[in-house]
């Protein structure tokens, strides 16, 4: 499969970072073999969806809010968009923004299908291994929730309705306008919605078009139509080859529309 934005190693690295810890919780004690040594889950697995939904959740409820709708831009394999689901009973359809098949095709078997799904992972610089894992309990807790999903880059019109919550995480710095991608998620967001942002600011060149667009501070792209909620930042990692790991930090904001 050609995807424009991942291949299969970085599939390996998102299947680890995102599932791998809740596998464990469901007993999948398979091992994640290592060309040279076994390498402890605390340094494959990463808390960080975890981290941002607690950060969403606890930023929401103090204000009293239980969205019904949501939209997440770039979710890669869905783990956010599940624990969020899990987090809040009242959201009942999530609508996904995600051109990466890849990503997509295997968010679907995970939260959706219930089918069965590949995990992935890294055993060197050059070998990837994988195992299969049943996805009935995942999707189990996801059935209550209508998902549409769409396999396309994100931009205005792209979404024809308003979302009482919007969540784009670590997206804009692989983007070719960043300012482009929260105006359009400001459009698709309902009067009294919230917005969740996050950034490493880890400006890609590649990408981005404009280079006055690559903000040190994702704040601005605010103005005094939109209160802020909150602000954090969390670690997030990613694994290169069996012991070689990149660490982020990122910045995340909450606002909501006044």
């Amino acid at each position: 499969m050609d995807d424009f934005y991942i291949d299969e190693k970085g599939l390996a690295a998102y299947f680890e970072i995102h599932w791998l810890d809740k596998l464990r919780e469901f007993d999948i004690t398979d091992t994640l073999e290592s060309k040279s040594k076994v390498v402890p889950d605390s340094f494959v697995s990463s808390d960080y969806s975890l981290a941002v939904a607690h950060f969403i959740k606890q930023t929401l409820k103090e204000k009293s809010i239980s969205p019904q709708n949501v939209l997440e831009i770039g979710p890669a394999l869905g783990r956010n968009t599940y624990e969020l689901v899990q987090a809040f009973p009242s959201i009942d359809s999530v609508t996904i923004v995600e051109p990466s098949q890849r990503f997509l095709t295997n968010l679907k078997n995970i939260l959706i299908d219930g089918t069965g799904c590949e995990f992935s992972y890294i055993r060197s610089l050059n070998e990837l291994r994988s195992f299969r894992f049943n996805t009935d309990r995942i999707t189990e807790d996801c059935k209550h929730v209508n998902f549409n999903l769409l396999g396309e880059a994100f931009d205005l019109n792209v979404v024809d309705r308003k979302h009482d919550l919007t969540v784009c995480l670590n997206v804009l710095d692989q983007c070719e306008s960043p300012s482009k991608i929260v105006n359009a998620l400001k459009d698709a967001t309902d009067n009294t919605g919230v917005v969740i942002l996050s950034c490493s600011y880890q400006w890609n060149k590649k990408h981005l078009k404009i280079q006055s667009e690559a903000l040190d501070d994702i704040n601005e792209y605010f103005d005094d139509k939109w209160l802020k909620l909150a602000e954090d930042d969390h670690e997030y990692r990613i694994r290169i080859n069996e012991r070689h790991s990149l660490l982020f930090l990122t910045h995340i904001v909450a606002y909501q529309r006044c």
